[in-house]
């Protein structure tokens, strides 16, 4: 099996040098002028198999790329990072659990790439793109609840056996069922915005999610960790949360839809 390299982290692009991002669904062009950077972008049908980020010798027409001025710095960051979005789980199997129970699954949630000129903060991102063209969802009820994007409905019990590419970020979910009744799990939502990324290997972990069931229409207790037995001794961080909370927050998790039958 080839062996893949991270693509993360810092480049340097001199004047009219030009690099190539392949990953997920998408294929990236970058190319480097005095005072910036152009970027065009091409979707693509099938998925790439690995990961890169390379210096290409190609002569792309300036006038099918973006344009982004952004200084005199040649320093570029490549960056993964979460959906924008949160992302909601919907199960298609039988998945409950029972009263005092908790159990574990893993996620795959499909990464953002972003690039960054000079140093990696918000003030210095100048360009992001989606690696999988994700499905825009609602969650909750009609007149309360949130938009999202639908992760669909695969999962694994351990992190080994979810099969996750390169462009995706693997999401350890733990549910306590710390109510009386069962919890049928229909649909989750996970609030991927609050979760830094590390990279382990190759592949990226996301926190960990510990999430309280206490009976239905009730908020949940969510906190977000990191694990040596998931992340390892040292975790590398390599995306920051988009937003900046308490490990320990309250919000709703679960959503259970309810059937109407008419008389």
């Amino acid at each position: 099996m080839q062996r893949v390299k991270p693509v993360w982290g810092k480049y340097e692009g001199k004047n009219e040098q030009e690099f190539v991002f392949q990953g997920g669904f998408t294929s990236i062009t970058l190319k480097r002028f005095y005072g910036g950077w152009m970027i065009r972008e091409n979707k693509q049908e099938s998925c790439f198999e690995n990961f890169s980020f390379e210096l290409v010798e190609q002569n792309t027409e300036d006038r099918d790329m973006g344009l982004f001025q952004t200084g005199r710095s040649e320093i570029l960051f490549v960056q993964p990072a979460l959906p924008v979005k949160p992302v909601v789980f919907r199960n298609n199997k039988s998945l409950s659990v029972s009263p005092r129970q908790t159990f574990r699954i893993f996620l795959a949630i499909p990464v953002n790439i972003q690039f960054y000129y000079s140093q990696v903060d918000p003030e210095h991102l100048f360009s992001e793109y989606s690696t999988e063209r994700l499905s825009d969802t609602w969650f909750g009820e009609p007149d309360n609840g949130e938009p999202a994007f639908s992760v669909g409905s695969r999962f694994a019990r351990q992190i080994d056996q979810l099969a996750s590419g390169y462009f995706e970020a693997s999401c350890p979910v733990q549910i306590s069922n710390n109510s009386n009744q069962l919890l049928d799990l229909q649909r989750l939502i996970i609030h991927v915005e609050n979760l830094n990324l590390y990279q382990k290997g190759v592949h990226l972990v996301t926190d960990s999610v510990s999430i309280e069931f206490k009976g239905k229409d009730q908020v949940s207790n969510l906190h977000f960790s990191t694990e040596r037995s998931i992340h390892g001794e040292a975790p590398l961080l390599v995306g920051k949360a988009r937003q900046v909370t308490s490990k320990n927050i309250l919000g709703k998790s679960f959503h259970f839809i309810k059937n109407f039958t008419q008389l």
